[in-house]
């Protein structure tokens, strides 16, 4: 793996001030030790880094107690790491994309383990795995890869995700929503990683998953009775019977939650199933629900349901 340097702001001459450490004595334990590791500047100028600065001063301790110069930049070397930043998350992603390509599932594990340990499960989604399935999928329409490579690829998201899932446990009385796919809907990893940011939110997800009849819904709805109910639908199969089930979708007494490319397109239609349109991105999804659940929204929506 990579390093990614800290960036180099001090001249020589700064660090002479600072170290109490002539110029030759650095450019000595440069030449023979590999140390310290200068930038350079566009004029050639050596520029040093925090890091540099704190471990030239602990090089000098280790001398200063009689450890002879040589054992010291070991030590310093291999005591004093180099911290490690962040690397940026499109880069992640760029090398989930080529993992997922090669069949290589363990290089995947490997990344995204790096991922979560860096940065919030929500960003890894967002910016990590959704754009990872964006461009496999570009590149199989493309015809510049195989179905199975999109399969795979979309297979182990999904596994990723039921794994994210399981281990954000719900919390005891927490506001519970019923998340699924409208009929004939196979697209779920969207809905998924909705799923998972709303657990994590604090939420209790019924997490249905693809193309769920609206009889099976109904009666789900009736059994468990959520707050909400949020439906996803991207094709034009699934929207035509969403609409076709009007109806029977605005007896519903839970508030209804719709987002999919069908209503990225026209989120007026959300209204005339009897509910409401969220933004297609997860996390503003997720925000606006809270929104709605600090304003009452969802009671208020409720008591007008059982009043029809």
């Amino acid at each position: 793996m990579s390093t990614m340097r800290e960036e180099g702001k001090y001249t020589v001459n700064e660090i002479e001030e600072r170290t109490d450490t002539p110029s030759t004595t650095l450019r000595q334990w440069e030449r023979r030790y590999g140390f310290p590791k200068p930038m350079r500047s566009d004029s050639g100028y050596r520029l040093y880094s925090d890091f540099d600065l704190k471990a030239i001063l602990k090089m000098k301790r280790y001398i200063s107690d009689g450890v002879p110069a040589s054992r010291a930049a070991e030590l310093v070397q291999t005591v004093v790491e180099e911290p490690q930043l962040p690397r940026p998350l499109n880069q992640l992603s760029q090398e989930l994309c080529d993992a997922l390509l090669n069949f290589d599932d363990s290089k995947a594990d490997k990344i995204l383990s790096e991922a979560h340990a860096l940065h919030t499960v929500e960003l890894v989604l967002v910016e990590v795995l959704q754009p990872t399935l964006v461009h496999i999928g570009t590149l199989w329409h493309e015809g510049k890869i195989r179905i199975a490579n999109e399969h795979f690829a979309s297979n182990y998201v999904r596994g990723h995700l039921h794994n994210l899932l399981k281990l954000t446990a719900g919390l005891r009385d927490a506001t519970m929503v019923l998340v699924t796919c409208a009929p004939h809907e196979q697209h779920e990893i969207a809905v998924l990683m909705l799923a998972v940011m709303l657990r994590r939110a604090g939420y209790g997800v019924y997490y249905i998953g693809a193309n769920l009849p609206i009889e099976d819904m109904v009666m789900l709805i009736n059994k468990h009775q959520p707050t909400a109910v949020m439906i996803s639908s991207s094709v034009p199969e699934s929207l035509e019977e969403l609409m076709e089930g009007k109806d029977l979708l605005k007896s519903i007494r839970s508030l209804l939650v719709y987002g999919g490319f069908s209503f990225e397109q026209n989120p007026g239609l959300a209204e005339e199933l009897g509910g409401v349109y969220l933004s297609g991105n997860a996390m503003d999804a997720v925000e606006e629900f809270h929104k709605l659940v600090r304003k009452g929204v969802l009671n208020t929506w409720s008591d007008q349901s059982q009043q029809a």
